[in-house]
């Protein structure tokens, strides 16, 4: 009589070990999956942003300062990722103003940070172009980021609306 209950305690002993073991495995795999997730998130929210950032474009290529600030809420709304602290910064300062040459000022600077963040993505199956116009402010020059070829300024709008070049392409 003794035997059967020894042996039902090593089996209940093992049952329990297992048990253990596979709920540690299943931890580890389930603390994994979270950092997959939020990079995948996180370049959803850059491919967002990305979005957001060429409506942002088109509003001011068409000289509307009213769509550009409205275009950069609906932008500031997309950005959740602490890396973006530079585009926020820039969008928000957009959509705080009404003077179309004054948000083309920020819209320059948005550029350039987003233009960096999108330097550190290993590449992706989405094309921009980093475009340059030598005139904008004062022959100083800036850049911005299309998703076309075609030149369509965004700090002349109609005045110069093919003033500028493809300086590069990008994928992300």
């Amino acid at each position: 009589m003794m035997r059967p209950i020894q042996n039902l305690f090593i089996f209940t002993i093992s049952l329990v070990f297992l048990a253990a073991c596979t709920n540690s495995a299943s931890e580890q795999s389930a603390n994994t999956s979270p950092a997959n997730d939020n990079q995948s998130s996180e370049e959803k929210n850059l491919a967002s942003v990305v979005d957001q950032y060429l409506l942002l474009k088109d509003a001011l290529v068409t000289s509307s300062p009213e769509e550009s600030q409205a275009k950069a809420m609906s932008m500031l709304e997309v950005i959740d990722a602490t890396n973006m602290m530079g585009v926020q910064q820039s969008a928000k300062q957009i959509a705080t103003v009404t003077d179309l040459d004054t948000q083309r000022m920020y819209f320059d600077s948005l550029s350039v940070h987003l233009y960096e963040l999108l330097e550190t993505q290993d590449g992706g199956n989405k094309t921009l172009y980093k475009q340059y116009c030598p005139m904008a402010f004062n022959d100083r020059g800036a850049y911005w980021l299309s998703n076309a070829e075609e030149i369509r300024n965004p700090y002349f709008g109609d005045d110069m609306l093919k003033c500028g070049r493809v300086e590069e392409t990008i994928k992300f």
